[in-house]
């Protein structure tokens, strides 16, 4: 039986240039991710709480459709990257065979493997107030690389929309959901 974790991380700290804290339903701190994006030696690294390196993306090319390579426990695992004339709401990461869904505007993903849901992400308002980011991630052995990918993600939504540190207002307004 697959056991769902769900774990948050605060919306308005996932910028590029910071370090994040996921934590689970509990409010434990799970993962610590570090990223330097933008130029050409670019990386996200993704720690467990005693400091352990799990994944890391690392940015291989610039410009509109910028490369990313995944690295697991320091080995290649896959490749993620946009293509021209391609839905840029629809990815593909070679070699995983992981599919990509979702909208850069509202922030609202879903990963697959094969049929199989591995991952959701959406905004969501938690009981102190603040919003939130809300990863559904079906297996614990995916979280190190699908949190890579969210913030890889997080990063071409900003990179397409400058503003989208104020998109929440906005998806409110539109009253739009693709979950």
């Amino acid at each position: 039986m697959i056991q769902i974790r769900k774990l948050y991380t605060r919306r308005d700290m996932f910028e590029v240039g910071t370090q994040l804290t996921f934590r689970d339903s509990d409010k434990k701190i799970i993962y610590f991710l570090s990223d330097h994006l933008g130029g050409h030696q670019g990386r996200i690294d993704l720690f467990d709480i005693q400091g352990k390196l799990l994944a890391e993306a690392r940015q291989k090319s610039l410009g509109f459709f910028p490369k990313f390579i995944f690295l697991e426990d320091g080995h290649y695992a896959g490749s993620l990257r946009r293509y021209y004339g391609i839905n840029h709401d629809m990815l593909f990461v070679k070699k995983l065979n992981w599919f990509i869904f979702g909208n850069l505007f509202t922030f609202n993903y879903k990963v697959f493997k094969g049929r199989d849901c591995i991952m959701k992400i959406h905004e969501v308002t938690l009981p102190d107030g603040g919003n939130y980011l809300e990863f559904e991630i079906s297996h614990k052995e995916y979280e190190p690389l699908c949190l890579c990918i969210a913030s890889i993600l997080d990063y071409w939504a900003k990179m397409r929309n400058p503003s989208h540190s104020n998109q929440t207002e906005l998806n409110n307004n539109l009253n739009v959901n693709y979950s």
